[in-house]
Parts: structure tokens; C-alpha cells; sequence
């Protein structure tokens, strides 16, 4: 959108040269343009694709599609199982179970969201027992134990507070108490009064 001129803008004799320049831009572009005098438009958004890579990119493409099919190839029923209730509603709905039995997945489609919850959050042999008995059985895995140490915070003594105190006064009074005429490199704190 373009700024809206004001009537002093008009008496500015650069405002005239613009509006000529663009009348002339106008006339003349076109005229330049057929007689080929005038540069061609940037072609910088257009790639040179070449053959060979549209066939790489193929090529690239049917290799993942293959992994895919393999991965969800070796998947056990528990591994979809648990999957399956990790995933949110519209995962759920494109979902391919397959690899369960009919019964399998009618328990499965059957479960309520609390049920999926807990499944989501068991391990893999929990998630087989319960598809192997078509109960919500769930098994959690041991939380690792921390290997790092603890930290152990010190108390500051008396002289540490004091010096930190002292530090922090020193430099907020270097901060606002600069010499006349040296900016500020820090200007966190800036001073009430002009000095």
C-alpha cells in the first residue's frame, strides 16, 4: 500500500523528476522491451532441473517408500499395539493394523481413551500380554537411576555476601555515574536525571 502524499510533498521538485521518471518508464518499457534493448525479467525463482535428477529424486523416493514397507513389515502385533495408543485420533484413523488378527483388532478399536493412555505409557511385553488376553494389562518400565551426583550447594559466608554486595554497587555506580559525555555500554539502569 502506497503512502498517501500530502499537498507540501507536491511542492518538492523531487516528487516531479519521480513522476516523470515513471511516466517515461511507462512509455518507453514496452518499446525496449520488443526491440530486446531491455533486460529480460529475473528467472531467479526457476530451477534447471535435469533429467538425471527428477531420476535420483525417484530413485530416492521408492527407497523410503521401501524401508517403510519393511519397517512396518517387521513390526510385531505388540510394537502396533503400542503405537497405535501413543498416537493421537487422526494418527489412529490411517493407521495400518494388519498385522493384528480380526479379533485382535476389534479389541483394540474397542478400547477407551483411558485404556489407550495406560497402553501408550506401558512397555512392549506389557502391551503383548494384554493383546495376548485381551485385557488392559499394563507394565511399566524401572526409572533409570540418576548417575550424575547431586549437587551440594554452599552456604556463602559472611565475607562472600559482603564482596558480592560490594561488586554489585560498584558497578551499578559505574553505570550510572559515567563520565559527561561517554555513552553508556550497559544501560540497564538508567539514572532519573540527566547528568
Amino acid at each position: 500500500m502506497k503512502k498517501k502524499r500530502s499537498f507540501w510533498n507536491w511542492l518538492n521538485p523531487l516528487t516531479w523528476i519521480e513522476g516523470l521518471f515513471q511516466i517515461l518508464a511507462a512509455v518507453f518499457a514496452p518499446i525496449l522491451r520488443f526491440l530486446g534493448m531491455l533486460n529480460p525479467p529475473s528467472a531467479e525463482g526457476c530451477e534447471n532441473i535435469q533429467r538425471a535428477d527428477v531420476e535420483d529424486a525417484k530413485k530416492l523416493a521408492e527407497e523410503q517408500e521401501a524401508a517403510v514397507d519393511a519397517i512396518t513389515r517387521e513390526t510385531s502385533p505388540a510394537e502396533v499395539v503400542r503405537a497405535y495408543a501413543r498416537a493421537d485420533a487422526a494418527d489412529r484413523a490411517v493407521m495400518d493394523l494388519s498385522v493384528l488378527g480380526m479379533d485382535e483388532q476389534d479389541w483394540l478399536l474397542r478400547l477407551s481413551d483411558e485404556d489407550l493412555d495406560l497402553l501408550g505409557m506401558s512397555t512392549t511385553a506389557g502391551c503383548a500380554r494384554s493383546l495376548k488376553q485381551r485385557q488392559v494389562l499394563p507394565s511399566y518400565a524401572k526409572p533409570q537411576p540418576e548417575l550424575e551426583a547431586a549437587e551440594i550447594l554452599m552456604t556463602p559466608t559472611d565475607e562472600e555476601v559482603g564482596q558480592a554486595k560490594m561488586d554489585f554497587i560498584a558497578t551499578r555506580f559505574r553505570e550510572l555515574y559515567l563520565a559527561p559525555g561517554v555513552a553508556n555500554p550497559n544501560p540497564r539502569y538508567v539514572p532519573t536525571t540527566v547528568h
